[in-house]
């Protein structure tokens, strides 16, 4: 691999590590499309994304235990085995363009909608979340997420919905995806997906620069405001969204 392309990809992979420990999720939305502009084939960054982001997220599982929402995590995650068996069996029949264009405009509309439609603050009483929302948001992040690695729309756009607080924003993502990610490397391995002579280089490399720059973050993201975290992550979701839409169509 040429060695210039394997800096530019470290150097990506170092600004998504830093804002995915400041957001919770923010990697994968970022790497995916710069990757993918930088030229590295999608089935590469699918398998490169979720990995990095499932490792990255132990960190802060462990630092943030304490602020899991149980209920909301297990349905997410419940939700996602579902989206990723569906996701595993169309992966192959679908085109990628079609699939990287779908994620993305959806991610962009629903999150412009809430960044101009917030919801109201929810009452210091209210009860826990809805299984439905939370399985319905494990489902279509399990299918975006093997097919794309853009499995944080849903579930971000559910927990901006309901107004999570932000150190239980980050935990519940973080369990979602160690658990989310590692069984779609399970299920890619198992369709023989993962060619680890060639994916090893650049996991090799990259991992510690993101385990670096994930705790910079995570160190620097608890301090941000309320509004401003959430105008952060759902800005970030629609960047990403149209820059995956938008490099998709340029036949890039």
């Amino acid at each position: 691999m040429d060695a210039s392309l394997l800096v530019v990809g470290g150097v990506v992979v170092l600004g998504a590590s830093v804002l995915g420990g400041v957001t919770g999720f923010g990697f994968s939305l970022v790497c995916a499309p710069l990757l993918l502009l930088a030229g590295f084939p999608l089935a590469d960054v699918v398998v490169v994304n979720l990995t990095i982001s499932g490792t990255t997220r132990v960190a802060t599982v462990i630092r943030l235990r304490h602020f899991v929402n149980r209920r909301r995590a297990v349905w997410l995650v419940a939700g996602c085995v579902p989206g990723l068996l569906v996701g595993f069996l169309v992966r192959d029949a679908v085109d990628d363009a079609v699939l990287k264009v779908g994620a993305g405009g959806i991610a962009v509309l629903v999150a412009a909608y809430l960044l101009f439609r917030p919801p109201t603050p929810r009452e210091g009483d209210a009860g826990p979340p809805p299984r439905l929302q939370s399985g319905v948001a494990g489902v279509l992040g399990g299918f975006l997420g093997i097919t794309t690695s853009l499995n944080g729309p849903p579930p971000v756009i559910l927990l901006s919905r309901q107004r999570a607080e932000q150190r239980e924003f980050v935990a519940d993502m973080a369990v979602y995806l160690i658990v989310g990610n590692g069984l779609a490397l399970l299920l890619i391995q198992l369709g023989g997906g993962l060619a680890l002579d060639r994916l090893g280089l650049l996991l090799a490399c990259w991992l510690p620069v993101a385990l670096a720059g994930n705790a910079i973050g995570l160190a620097y993201g608890s301090r941000l405001p309320a509004d401003l975290f959430r105008l952060l992550t759902l800005g970030l979701v629609v960047i990403a969204g149209l820059a995956t839409v938008v490099t998709t169509l340029s036949g890039r």
